[in-house]
């Protein structure tokens, strides 16, 4: 039996409906090559502070629940912040996260930073997904 993804993204950003595919095949595509065993949510959002996000992502230990703040951020640093929590979701799975994760340096965050570069390359290399880097024109989400 498949566990429950979840995917919420929040109205007031407006994205565009093709953006919001990529969105949801790249988390599955995470979720697959991390791997993710459990169910899980990924909120994509507008407001910090109404999602307790400090910094551009939120993974909540043991609950398997992501938040990302997308206002004004490019797509692939949308998704770089994904891969980075779901990295994050993995670590807990596998008995890795034991007590509070170090907001820089340290094993947990650079290897979250490291696999979500890697995840975005990967990613990347099959026709149609280079679309997450968007046109020179630089839209914004």
């Amino acid at each position: 039996m498949e566990k429950s993804k979840k995917l919420f993204i929040s109205k007031n950003l407006n994205i565009d409906p093709k953006k919001t595919l990529l969105i949801g095949d790249f988390i599955t595509f995470c979720a697959k090559s991390l791997p993710i065993e459990n169910g899980f949510c990924v909120k994509v959002v507008d407001d910090r502070d109404k999602h307790e996000i400090g910094t551009t992502g939120a993974y909540r230990v043991g609950q398997n629940d992501i938040r990302v703040y997308a206002r004004r951020r490019a797509l692939v640093d949308v998704l770089r912040s994904i891969a980075h929590e779901m990295t994050h979701m993995m670590q807990d799975e596998q008995g890795m996260i034991t007590g509070p994760v170090q907001d820089a340096g340290g094993f947990h965050e650079d290897q979250a930073n490291a696999k979500a570069g890697e995840l975005i390359k990967l990613y990347a290399r099959k026709p149609g997904r280079r679309a997450i880097y968007e046109s020179v024109k630089r839209e914004i989400i």
